[in-house]
This record gives structure tokens, C-alpha cells and sequence, in this order.
């Protein structure tokens, strides 16, 4: 597959995540654990009712794909 498709993929896995998500996707509770392809949710913002960042209608989600180096 490729990679720029792969991460719009990713992209769009997580606006069907956190709260109000679109599509439950695992009976996981613990979405960090879960993996898509070869990329492992590795970090997400709080969805905890009446957190700073739900009241902001904030979400985001960080992914780490297998073999690629980190910009960071």
C-alpha cells in the first residue's frame, strides 16, 4: 500500500475515535493497545467527560508505524 494513503487512512481512524466517536471499532477499553496494519496507537489527548480538552471539543491521537524513523 502507499505510505501517503496508509497515513490518510490513519487520518481518518482518528476522527472515528475518542469521544462521540463515529464507529466502535474494538471492545478494547484500552485503545492503545489496539494496532492498525503495521502503525500502534501510541498516545491519545483526554476523553474523559468534562476534561480541558473535551470542553475545547479537542481530540488527537498519535500513531507509530513500524520502520519509519520519527521526525522528532
Amino acid at each position: 500500500m502507499n505510505n501517503n494513503l496508509f497515513k490518510a487512512i490513519l487520518a481518518m481512524d482518528s476522527y472515528n475515535r475518542g469521544y462521540d466517536q463515529g464507529i466502535k471499532l474494538s471492545n478494547t477499553p484500552d485503545s492503545l493497545s489496539l494496532k492498525i496494519g503495521n502503525a500502534t496507537i501510541i498516545r491519545e489527548s483526554d476523553i474523559a467527560t468534562g476534561s480541558a480538552g473535551v470542553n475545547a471539543g479537542f481530540y488527537g491521537i498519535a500513531y507509530k508505524i513500524a520502520n519509519e524513523e520519527s521526525d522528532t
